[in-house]
């Protein structure tokens, strides 16, 4: 808990009090406060600085969602302190904070709406939301070097998680650097590489299921990568969650639903969706180290207990695709219903 004196110098970058502020759920590193002022909500984030959320790293991230918001995408927007900056800075005894603010998103989050409630336009909402922010990745540009975002394996992610040394040498390890291995040959352009959201699964987004909308927050780990691993993300969060046996069919329904939103927006080429395969499996092998060591096999209600159960480790050895598809198929039977090219960012 952040002290007083700490507290209010954020506080006053934004133009209100400590007295303002209210504490909200789901910061983890960082410190989170509610705040209204002129009659809108925002979200107050106080993060101590270290190695990966720097305040240059904070300026890019936020560099980058202040590009989505102003190009329409459905996001959490930036707000500028009263001096102009996105990112301010405050030192505190021997520690610095990254300070910074957005508008307060809508809604209920995602991970919290039960199963029964999430419809097919919530899944188009999902789908073209993606779309969206791809869309205006690809001509996403920046003057400042500083501003560019990393590359997706210069950061610690799910998708590029180091390995444990105590799985070192063993099939689990060859498992993970195939994956990436795979990764390396794959075409890099900006019509299907650049800025992703990096982590877009059910808790960094809010939703109003009334409404069908949706809202994006929680890019810290965004990076330039393939567009594809945002509609891996997706898929391979939901199939943890998905509470029955038929997770080919909930697949193959969710997918459609979800490129029917995409395309919208963007292309979705036969090429890219048979790389789903690849990314799912670069996903699993990368979360199962991430987890593994602290998983208590009791657990089978979490998050974690749910992508643990089933023989988790086995399947990764084994080469047991994720989810068993033809992801090709699926693109292939929405030709008729799907455009071809989205609309331009």
């Amino acid at each position: 808990m952040p002290d007083a004196e700490l507290l209010e110098r954020a506080a006053q970058c934004y133009g209100v009090t400590s007295e303002e502020l209210h504490p909200l759920h789901g910061g983890t590193a960082s410190h989170v406060y509610g705040f209204c002022r002129d009659g809108a909500d925002f979200v107050l984030r106080i993060t101590p600085s270290d190695g990966d959320l720097d305040a240059d790293a904070m300026r890019a991230i936020l560099a980058w969602v202040r590009a989505l918001d102003a190009h329409g995408a459905s996001v959490a927007g930036p707000v500028v302190s009263r001096a102009g900056r996105l990112v301010e800075t405050i030192t505190s005894g021997a520690q610095t904070y990254v300070v910074s603010a957005v508008k307060r998103a809508p809604g209920v989050l995602a991970e919290r709406l039960p199963f029964e409630q999430w419809s097919d336009a919530l899944f188009e909402a999902w789908g073209q939301t993606a779309g969206r922010m791809h869309a205006i990745a690809q001509g996403y540009r920046v003057e400042d070097a500083a501003l560019r975002g990393p590359e997706w394996d210069g950061v610690d992610s799910c998708f590029n998680a180091p390995l444990p040394a105590e799985l070192a040498g063993t099939s689990i390890a060859q498992r993970h650097a195939k994956a990436r291995e795979y990764l390396r040959a794959l075409p890099v352009d900006p019509d299907s590489y650049g800025m992703i959201h990096g982590d877009f699964h059910a808790a960094n987004f809010f939703v109003e299921p009334d409404t069908a909308t949706i809202t994006v927050f929680d890019f810290d780990d965004c990076c330039r990568g393939w567009y594809i691993m945002d509609i891996a993300m997706a898929l391979f969060d939901m199939l943890v969650v998905y509470p029955r046996q038929d997770r080919e069919a909930f697949a193959v329904h969710f997918l459609t639903s979800f490129a029917r939103g995409y395309t919208r927006e963007k292309a979705l080429e036969p090429f890219w969706m048979a790389q789903l395969p690849a990314m799912l499996k670069l996903l699993e092998v990368n979360l199962y180290t991430m987890v593994y060591a602290d998983h208590d096999p009791a657990d089978t209600t979490s998050w974690i207990g749910k992508f643990m159960a089933g023989e988790r480790r086995e399947r990764i050895e084994r080469g047991i695709p994720y989810v068993g598809l033809d992801f090709v198929g699926v693109l292939a039977a929405l030709s008729q219903d799907i455009p071809r090219s989205g609309r331009p960012s």
